[in-house]
Parts: structure tokens; sequence; C-alpha cells
């Protein structure tokens, strides 16, 4: 016969569960779950690199976050288990299977990944998590650090290797203190350092940079033309608005400047190997024979310059100004002088407004995807779908900002084939011969393909 006078409770055995939210807009259910078993993991593939969670409160299954890491532990415990205390000596990773895998998860991306895929994947992932994008997450510059220190080391071939090795606890591997500068990031998001030489580091880097540096009210209140939301000007402050922007606009044309005859330097060195092997030429077989070297040149060299991020599109945007700087040059010191140069300087500038028109439509498209994501998310949306939609923005997001540094780039190559071309203290035979070497690379850049693989660089 039980006693009356007291409540006995069941009890259950301590067990490890983790705690997640239900991703589906109409649930946010608070719920945990237990890691999935040695045994129900080896009835899966090798293949299964995840796992899914059913949600208790409204049935339906997501991928909770670390899944590929958990899984990772689990058959990584059951391989040691299997071995014994004869195999309980530490464990040497390698290139090809890595001890540690949080630095490529942090990046999302596989030990197998190019260097390639690591700065693509870093460079998307850091315009995404920079804490002053996240203001309202208090781990955000943490997650900012760890994703900065993993690609820190990823980057390197060598840190690499000791990092696949022995993992992140390898003594000197990471800097904690880094933190990459967003100025680098985003100038180098488009040719890389490959490009420096030919269109210089595009200012999209110093000027994004200088909008993280903002918070949002702030950046609003400017595209309103204010300096706190909902306050007016006086016009002393708008005096010194005004002088402000104008020693701004005289600083960023004396750096376009500064950058423009650095550059045609360095294109006047490159056209001079043409210039110089075809003026000693003594007949016009080794004339040809130097032209056709100084293309293969440049054609090894584009081959290089294709690999980097965008690097067929910046040969063919280069190319173009480089073809047609050219012809203008040539057709206004020929047979029908003037009139020729004007129509190719008539084609090129038709050709800046439809690239110009361009941009704008990709501004447009961009807009709606975001408009989509937002009605999607007021109507109820999956983490899934959620994702897919947010890839679909930073695609069209990163092709929107390539067509406005793409219009950037034409107009410095503009002024430094100008500068090249219409040197006043070289002789007009040695302008010619530059425009016709102008004209070679111009070619060799817009014939230059995408290799059939599909490449790291869009």
């Amino acid at each position: 016969m039980g006693d009356a006078s007291r409540l006995l409770v069941p009890s259950r055995k301590k067990e490890r569960y983790i705690s997640a939210s239900c991703p589906y807009v109409d649930c946010r259910a608070s719920i945990e779950f237990q890691p999935p078993t040695l045994e129900a993991v080896k009835k899966v593939p090798a293949s299964v690199t995840t796992f899914s969670v059913t949600c208790v409160v409204c049935g339906r299954n997501f991928d909770p976050p670390g899944a590929p890491k958990l899984l990772r532990e689990v058959r990584s415990q059951g391989a040691h288990d299997a071995k014994g205390e004869q195999g309980a000596k530490r464990l040497i990773g390698t290139d090809e299977h890595p001890i540690d895998m949080s630095f490529y998860d942090l990046l999302g991306v596989p030990a197998s990944a190019t260097p390639a895929d690591i700065k693509k994947a870093y460079r998307k992932l850091a315009i995404k998590l920079h804490p002053d994008k996240n203001p309202d997450d208090p781990e955000g510059e943490e997650k900012f650090k760890a994703l900065a220190a993993a690609y820190q080391v990823l980057s390197d071939p060598d840190t690499r290797h000791k990092y696949n090795e022995f993992g992140p606890s390898t003594p000197g591997l990471v800097n904690e203190d880094a933190v990459m500068d967003p100025e680098e990031v985003f100038g180098g998001l488009f040719g890389g350092e490959r490009f420096r030489d030919i269109i210089g580091t595009v200012s999209l880097g110093r000027e994004m940079k200088e909008a993280l540096q903002k918070d949002s009210s702030e950046l609003q209140a400017e595209a309103e033309g204010q300096t706190d939301p909902g306050s007016k000007l006086t016009p002393e402050q708008e005096a010194a608005k005004e002088q402000e922007a104008q020693r701004l606009a005289k600083e960023k044309e004396v750096q376009r400047q500064e950058r423009v005859n650095e550059l045609a330097d360095k294109l006047a060195r490159k056209l001079s190997i043409y210039a110089e092997s075809v003026h000693t030429a003594d007949n016009e077989t080794h004339a040809d024979e130097a032209r056709a070297g100084f293309s293969e040149i440049v054609r090894l060299e584009a081959e290089e310059l294709k690999q980097e991020n965008f690097g067929v599109e910046l040969l063919h945007a280069v190319g173009f100004v480089y073809t047609a700087k050219s012809r203008h040059y040539l057709a206004a010191h020929g047979m029908f002088g003037t009139l020729s140069g004007f129509f190719h300087a008539a084609s090129s500038s038709i050709h800046t407004v439809r690239e110009t028109v361009s941009t704008l439509h990709a501004a447009l498209e961009l807009k709606k995807v975001f408009e989509e994501l937002a009605k999607a998310e007021d109507e109820g949306i999956t983490e899934e779908r959620k994702k897919q939609l947010e890839d679909k923005a930073a695609e069209k997001g990163l092709r929107t900002l390539f067509k406005s540094a793409k219009l950037e780039v034409e107009s410095i190559v503009r002024d430094v084939c100008d500068r090249v071309l219409y040197d006043e203290q070289v002789s007009k035979p040695l302008q010619r011969l530059r425009a016709e070497a102008l004209g070679l690379v111009g070619d060799v850049y817009t014939r230059t393909e995408a290799d059939e693989t599909p490449a790291a660089s869009s």
C-alpha cells in the first residue's frame, strides 16, 4: 500500500541536451535536443555531413547551428574509441584530412578549398558579419574576429599546413588581435593584387570603410541632408558642411591624379617594350616578330590576371578602353584626321552611357530582391528559403558593386591612356608606337576567356 502523504516525482539520468530555436517564423519555439548517437551515425553514409532536428512544437525539420561540427565530433569519438588505449596517443592531421575543421566551418568551405575559394568566402562573410553592420549583436565583434583569424590562418599556405596538422592550438598560429581592415576587404574585392598596376585600388574600399564607421542613423541623416535625424541645419552649419564637402572633393581629386600618374608611368613602361623592339627592328620581318613576341607576353599576363576576382570581366573592361583609345589616336592622326577620331570618341561615350544605364538596372534588380526578402519574412519564411533569398541578394549585390566599380575603372583607365598617348615629352613617332602597342594589349585582353571549369572569380 502506497504512502498517500508523499508526492513522488520520477527522475531520469542526466544527459547532454543542446538548446536551439525553431527557425520558422510562425513557430520560433525554444527547444532542446541531444546530439546524434554513434549507433545512429554509423547507419548513414560518410558522405552525410549534417543532421536535422524535428521541432517538438510545429513538427517541422531544420538543421541546427553547428550540426556539421557535432556530427564530426561523434564520428571522431567513435574512431577514437575503436582504437582503444593503444590509439590514445595524439593524432596528427594532414592537408587532405585536417585534425580540426573549425576554421573551415567558419568560412563555410571544405578542407579541399583553393586559396581563391577561401578568399571569396571570407570577403562575402566579412561584408555580412562586420560588427559595424550588426550593432545589435553582442557577439558581433567576437564573430568577426574569429572569422578574420580563420582567414588569416587558411590564406597562408604555411600556417594552413600547421593548422591542418595540429589544429588551432598550435603556438603562434593565430594573432588574437587580428581584424581585417574593411578597406582591404572591399578594396581587393575586384581584381586583387594582380590588377593593381593596371587599375590601382578601387575607391570602393575606402568608401565602404567610411560607411562602416558610421551608424545607420548617421547614414540616413546624410542621405536626407541632415546632421542629425529630424534636425534643421543653421546657416553656419550649412556653410561648414559645404566647406567640408569641397575639402573632401579636392582631396579625392588629388588622390585620383596621383593614381592616374602612377598608373600612366607603369603603362608607359609596359608599352615601351613594344615601342623599342619595333623601333630598333632593321626590317619588317623583325618588326612582325617583335609584335608577335609582345602579344605573347601580354597573353601570358592575361592568363594570370583572369584568375583574380572578376578577372575576365575586368580584362574585357580595360581592354575595351585600350582598344578604343588606340583606334581614336591612330584615326585622329591618320588619313581622315579629326573626323574619324571624333567618330571613335562618340562610340566610347555611347558605351559609357550604356554601362551607366546597366548599373542603374542592376541596382533596381537588387532593390526588388530585398523587397521580396522583406515581404517573405513578414508572411513567414523558413531558414532555408531565407538563406536562398539572402544568397540571391548577395550575388546581385556583388554584381551591382562590380558594375559601379567598373565605371570607375574605365574612367581611370581612359585618363591613364590619354596621359600616355598624348605625352608632350615624347615624339609623335613614339606616341604612335605606344598607340599601336595599346591596341595589341586591348585586343588580347578583350579576347581572353574564362576557363571551362567553374572559376572562383565570380
